[in-house]
């Protein structure tokens, strides 16, 4: 992997397709831009260390094993688990990886791991660094972008993923959702965040289709005088296609 590569060359906003190997512009809908939901903290949950040290060792192997050089991970509560095992997410350059609970048919616990391994050379980056100040509107296009083109949904996300993904920057916001305004459906959407009320030290987005992958990862800090809507994030958006895929 090249970590400079970004994901779009410099002074051109259009994303990038692959298409018979080569990279073509491309102008699909815009990404849509979602109101903000509620980003709670819960004290009594266990953070991702905790929860992490709580899986096998031979499954936290071989997700690391699966996403190669890992580049950030959480693992959080499953809330569909019935004995309160955790799950985890690794995102690595060379996959994203999955691991869930799940009761085998000899009705003994075991974990379910799921992977999309990425094509070679196709992971690429952009950091999106978003300072308002302390009075600009919340959600929208930044000032001065110009009209945007029609936007499209994006299918798989349930209202909790968008209002999630409401919070985040609008670039951001588009970065994560472009390669789904196409036809292409999220399968799987994950996230999760730590910190303090002012303060997150780990945030982690994931959306993955069956061509696609992208996350986002980074923190969020509100300064003296802002609010939730002017808070200032430090983030990595990443996106890779997927050449083959392990489990559901």
């Amino acid at each position: 992997m090249d970590p400079s590569f970004p994901i779009v060359p410099t002074g051109d906003d259009r994303p990038l397709t692959r298409r018979g190997g080569g990279l073509d512009r491309a102008q699909p809908a815009a990404a849509p831009l979602h109101q903000a939901g509620e980003m709670g903290l819960d004290s009594g949950e266990k953070l991702r260390q905790e929860c992490w040290e709580m899986i096998g060792g031979r499954t936290r192997d071989r997700l690391t094993e699966l996403a190669g050089g890992v580049i950030d991970w959480f693992a959080r509560r499953d809330a569909s688990s019935l004995d309160g095992r955790p799950y985890a997410v690794v995102f690595g350059d060379r996959g994203l990886t999955i691991a869930e609970p799940r009761i085998n048919t000899e009705h003994r616990p075991v974990y379910a791991i799921s992977a999309f391994v990425f094509e070679p050379g196709s992971l690429r980056h952009v950091r999106v660094d978003h300072r308002p100040p302390p009075y600009a509107p919340s959600s929208g296009p930044a000032v001065g972008s110009g009209p945007r083109s029609p936007v499209a949904p994006v299918t798989g996300l349930d209202p909790a993923d968008r209002g999630l993904l409401g919070n985040l920057p609008p670039r951001a916001q588009e970065l994560l959702q472009t390669p789904f305004t196409s036809g292409q459906g999220v399968l799987r959407c994950h996230w999760a965040y730590e910190g303090f009320e002012h303060q997150l030290t780990m945030f982690m987005v994931c959306l993955a289709g069956a061509r696609d992958v992208t996350v986002a990862s980074g923190t969020k800090v509100i300064p003296a005088g802002h609010s939730d809507a002017t808070a200032h994030w430090s983030l990595t958006c990443f996106r890779a296609s997927v050449a083959r895929r392990i489990g559901r």
